[in-house]
């Protein structure tokens, strides 16, 4: 009886490796969409003081996802607190739900456009990837052999709390807000957290911010984009540094995925075989002591 449910429960661990599988199968046929940052430009709340604030447009934007609980996440921040933001454009996301400061907008763009598992992250003009702390030691390296022309958003400005832009193009206009906000832990300051977010279409060419603006000191940043998830290329010669998952459930579904079935069936078998060997040894022995006693 014991072998019975035991090969029932490798039939089932089979079986259910199948569906996921053949799942994916089915997602792999249909046709993927790959979104794309076209353009970037940024206002400093400081230019919201004159008449007609222009915004500018950086060499290239730096999207960095990390915790407040996450300690490799500590030598990351310090370098990008001394990256020159007068020339590029910043974004610190916070996409854990463990966080005081968790946004749900990062956390989809995190989840869903990038796909990422691991945290820190750093994203490098929506295409290029460096994970873990010892990849971002390559940040500088990267922002000066990587260059992206962004083009696409033809004027943007705000006046009198009303952004007004144009574009050639159909693509969404993100905006993300960000200001210096306290680290949960340290006695330190994030200076460039994303707080809030908003988008607009291609065909809406004004849109008033009156109250979303107010009481605030900060950065917009404006993204240019093509709806689709990501394609990441890694911009790092290292191995990934120190790092933590997002969420186990996350890993286990991957690992799922990407292993053989008939490997993996006949390593579920055997860990289910051991599992149970005690207990087939005292079924036996049980079974000896029936024998004596009706003898």
């Amino acid at each position: 009886m014991l072998f019975v449910m035991l090969w029932m429960l490798v039939l089932c661990s089979f079986n259910s490796i199948v569906t996921v599988q053949g799942q994916e199968q089915v997602n792999s046929d249909q046709e993927t969409i790959f979104g794309h940052t076209i353009d970037v430009m940024v206002i400093d709340s400081e230019c919201l003081e004159e008449q007609i604030c222009h915004a500018w447009r950086p060499l290239q934007l730096i999207e960095y996802y990390g915790a407040d609980w996450c300690e490799p996440c500590l030598d990351v921040e310090i370098s990008i607190e001394n990256i020159d933001t007068t020339k590029y454009a910043i974004i610190q996301h916070h996409p854990s739900v463990l966080d005081y400061s968790y946004l749900n907008y990062s956390n989809q763009r995190y989840e869903t456009d990038f796909r990422l598992i691991f945290i820190p992250s750093l994203v490098i003009d929506g295409e290029g990837l460096l994970t873990g702390t010892k990849q971002a030691t390559e940040l500088n390296q990267s922002l000066s052999k990587n260059q992206t022309e962004f083009l696409g958003i033809d004027e943007l400005n705000i006046a009198n709390s009303v952004l007004n832009w144009n574009t050639s193009t159909n693509h969404t206009l993100k905006i993300w807000k960000t200001e210096s906000i306290s680290h949960e832990f340290d006695s330190r300051n994030l200076s460039h957290l994303a707080v809030d977010y908003m988008q607009i279409n291609h065909n809406q060419s004004q849109l008033n911010l009156t109250g979303w603006l107010d009481n605030w000191t900060g950065r917009l940043i404006f993204t240019l984009e093509s709806d689709g998830i990501r394609m990441l290329n890694s911009l790092s010669q290292n191995p990934t540094g120190d790092m933590d998952f997002n969420t186990e459930e996350e890993t286990v579904a991957i690992l799922s995925k990407t292993d053989d079935s008939p490997k993996l069936a006949i390593m579920v078998f055997i860990a289910l075989f051991v599992a149970l060997l005690p207990a087939l040894i005292m079924w036996k022995g049980l079974q000896s002591i029936d024998s004596d006693e009706s003898e």
